[in-house]
């Protein structure tokens, strides 16, 4: 069903407004990546290597491992300018099952979870900050639904808006970790070098917590391919999305490796381990009356990672929707806006369901060890282009075969290293479960594409009443 977009030009195309420069795509690579953990607890690296030396070893590696993948997604990006990100690759290299499998993990699991999570931490900094009696929970879940609904308000008034959003709370959260740094090069030249020369004692020879380390250093890198959910609102992408990624990323690492340096100047190795609050005791010692400024830049960073993944998280659904592999009504965008509305209310929708249940920290840890799989379908989808199906195509930016295959390897080596460093049946159970559902849910919705009764009624309705238009799209 195709609605009326109200259009004085028949032949104007519905399309997402191309609002993000080379700042904003930069500002999306860097404030996906970087989230509120590098200030709250960064101690998995550390505490399985057991030097300081590996440690910034492993940090640095995991970095260069990170920006191998971000050059992949840059050449998907620049060649592919259609968004969904990793489910537009995954489709187009393996088909249209495993791509909905993929969607329905994102929609059940990772987005709507992994957006509460953030939430929930930033309403917790500023519930610590007011003065409350009794148990804060409750005010703690009104503030999230209220910060999320606010943030849902913006991405639909305006991807401008909420592009604008994204880089002041990346400058907030860049600014706050480069204080850290600063503070950290600051002491060590007054002569304070607490674990620093240290240097390699104490390091590990089991080679299982090592590669535990590497495992947490890499998740801590996630996020550079945000920017390909979004791709078809980026001016220039052929330029700006490589840019952006490898800026980005280049960035990161270096605020990552200098971040650790300054936390390991100022404290020693075991308050740096026993420390929940890793940050706010750099700052009590280095930044004294001016303290206040960690618990403030959590609430950015985590602010700021909140837009940004309703942002990207959207596009997906968005892509899945307008493909057929979602109702077509989630593709649905506003038609002054050009807003993806749709696909920003399911976000939010299930994101509220999923605020009644009070420990979600396992759920989603389980349902995120299953990424790995789907990053190495990516990769090897990008093989696939690169020797058959697309081999003759126009790439923009063109890296060496060498770099996706090792990726490839890379995420299988993450998708079973949970398995084998510490065996569960709770993987199995997720790695079995959700691709069932998935393929029942495939079947009758998508394959055979039955509706509910009414459908056509309740979607004009809706149309009508948020003012929304199906968009113009041709399958890539």
């Amino acid at each position: 069903m195709k609605a009326n977009t109200n259009s004085n030009n028949a032949d104007e195309k519905v399309i997402l407004k191309k609002e993000l420069g080379f700042v904003g795509a930069t500002s999306i690579v860097v404030g996906s990546i970087i989230g509120s953990g590098i200030f709250i607890s960064p101690k998995g690296v550390l505490e399985n290597t057991g030097s300081v030396g590996l440690c910034l070893v492993v940090w640095t590696v995991a970095g260069v491992v990170s920006l191998g993948s971000g050059l992949c997604y840059a050449e998907l990006g620049a060649m592919i300018g259609v968004s969904g990100g990793a489910y537009t690759y995954i489709r187009m290299g393996m088909g249209n099952v495993m791509a909905f499998i993929y969607v329905a993990k994102e929609l059940l699991v990772r987005n709507s979870i992994g957006l509460l999570v953030m939430l929930l931490t930033f309403s917790k900094y500023l519930v610590s900050m007011l003065p409350t009696c009794g148990s804060p929970q409750h005010l703690e879940k009104m503030i999230a639904a209220l910060t999320l609904v606010f943030l849902f308000l913006i991405n639909s008034y305006s991807s401008k808006l909420a592009t604008r959003v994204s880089v002041l709370t990346t400058l907030g959260k860049v600014a706050a970790l480069l204080v850290i740094c600063v503070g950290g090069v600051v002491v060590m030249v007054q002569g304070v070098t607490s674990e620093l020369l240290s240097g390699f004692s104490g390091t590990k020879s089991d080679a299982t917590p090592i590669a535990m380390a590497f495992y947490n250093a890499l998740w801590a890198y996630g996020g550079a391919s945000f920017l390909n959910c979004l791709v078809e609102e980026v001016k220039c992408p052929d330029k700006n999305v490589p840019k952006s990624i490898v800026l980005g990323t280049v960035l990161v690492i270096f605020i990552y490796v200098m971040t650790n340096v300054s936390y390991l100047a100022v404290m020693t190795r075991s308050e740096l381990l026993q420390s929940d609050a890793v940050a706010a005791l750099f700052a009590d010692r280095v930044l004294r009356n001016f303290s206040l400024l960690i618990p403030v830049a959590v609430m950015i960073s985590t602010l700021g990672s909140t837009n940004n993944s309703m942002f990207g998280y959207s596009r997906v659904t968005f892509a899945a929707a307008r493909d057929g592999n979602l109702p077509d009504c989630l593709s649905y965008v506003h038609i002054t806006q050009l807003t993806p509305f749709g696909a920003l209310a399911l976000t939010v929708t299930l994101t509220l369901l999923y605020l009644i249940p009070a420990d979600l920290g396992e759920f989603i840890n389980l349902g995120g060890f299953l990424d790995a799989f789907f990053e190495a379908c990516v990769f090897l989808s990008m093989i696939r282009f690169r020797l058959q199906t697309m081999k003759d195509a126009h790439r923009p930016v063109k890296i060496p075969l060498i770099i996706p295959i090792l990726m490839f390897l890379i995420n299988v080596y993450l998708f079973i290293a949970p398995v084998i460093i510490e065996p569960s049946l709770q993987y199995i159970y997720v790695a079995i479960s959700i691709p069932a559902l998935s393929i029942l849910l495939y079947i009758p919705l998508v394959y055979f594409q039955i509706k509910i009764p009414f459908h056509d009624e309740i979607v004009t309705r809706v149309q009508l009443i948020f003012e929304l238009c199906p968009p113009t799209h041709e399958k890539f």
